[in-house]
């Protein structure tokens, strides 16, 4: 006897939920706040965090935090609680270029004179809509993950210091030529949410060697992009009740606590970017377990150039 049409449709919803939420989880993003955690290694003097308001970002600056001498600034809509007294909280709205580009003027105002050590770029959203775009022309998901980290590592790149590290932490494994759209690379025409985050993932490992390549004089600044696998989340309140069950199911099975991804990308990050430099390479790609993500592409130079000509006229034009 068949199933009822009622039960096959909840069958499925929960396939695609399960699908969406598999996606989710492997890009990273989801995330619950973190508390304060002792950690001994030597941390960055100077952070900053943009999208360390909770999650991944937030477990990372608790943990550069501990430091007594580190000063860590997060960035987000919403302010933590109980953040310690070396974590500042400045709010932005990620999503806008003229909103960022006004953040940037305004921050590297308040430096008066420092400079930057680690800067770690987490925004992120699971916004499961349809391509949304922002007043701007940019779609929102793409503009959280790719668009706005550009523009913040173009305008805050004079107040890094010269062996500043700087992370792009959304999903640094799944990037690969057969996941970009030379064609439409804002995704205007083909968009789809798993074309979106494979997109916006390929691109930021070609960013990461083009700002690796551009580097001049006694610049040696590193550029990662690190893919932090599934981190459990609280962002899942406001999904509909199947994909809420799905993440209840699943998360647990696949997915860690931010804590425990921000330690072993911590313990291991100077030992990975030691070692690219010494091969040559300001540029890596890093694993969930703090590895260097070995094999992958290394763009052209006409590649790199080509998708920075894109990214900077996309972003000028939102802000004009």
């Amino acid at each position: 006897m068949s199933a009822p049409s009622s039960d096959i449709s909840i069958n499925r919803l929960l396939s695609t939920a399960l699908k969406i939420i598999s996606i989710e989880l492997q890009f990273g993003h989801l995330s619950v706040p973190a508390p304060t955690l002792s950690y001994n290694d030597d941390m960055a003097l100077r952070t900053l965090i943009v999208g360390g308001t909770s999650g991944i970002g937030l477990a990372l600056a608790h943990h550069i935090a501990v430091a007594p001498e580190a000063i860590v600034t997060v960035c987000g809509r919403t302010k933590p609680a109980n953040l310690p007294s070396n974590i500042d909280f400045s709010p932005i709205e990620a999503t806008s270029m003229r909103g960022i580009k006004k953040w940037t003027d305004n921050f590297k105002g308040t430096l008066a004179g420092n400079r930057i050590n680690l800067l770690i770029l987490s925004q992120g959203t699971s916004n499961f809509a349809g391509r949304d775009e922002t007043n701007e022309g940019i779609d929102r998901k793409m503009a959280l993950h790719y668009y706005s980290r550009q523009l913040i590592v173009r305008e805050l790149t004079p107040v890094l210091k010269e062996d500043a590290k700087v992370l792009f932490i959304l999903n640094g494994k799944e990037g690969s030529p057969a996941h970009i759209n030379w064609n439409d690379l804002d995704l205007k025409t083909s968009y789809s949410m798993s074309t979106a985050a494979q997109q916006s993932a390929t691109m930021l490992d070609i960013m990461v060697q083009h700002y690796a390549a551009v580097q001049k004089g006694d610049e040696k600044r590193h550029y990662a992009h690190v893919y932090p696998g599934g981190v459990l989340t609280g962002l899942t309140r406001a999904w509909p009740w199947y994909m809420r069950a799905g993440v209840k199911v699943v998360g647990p099975l696949i997915a860690v606590k931010p804590e425990t991804c921000a330690q072993l990308l911590l313990e291991n990050l100077d030992k990975v970017t030691s070692a690219r430099e010494k091969d040559g390479y300001f540029w890596s790609n890093i694993d969930s377990d703090g590895s260097v993500i070995k094999d992958k592409t290394v763009w052209s130079k006409s590649q790199r150039e080509c998708l920075a000509e894109h990214t900077w006229r996309t972003i000028d034009s939102a802000l004009s």
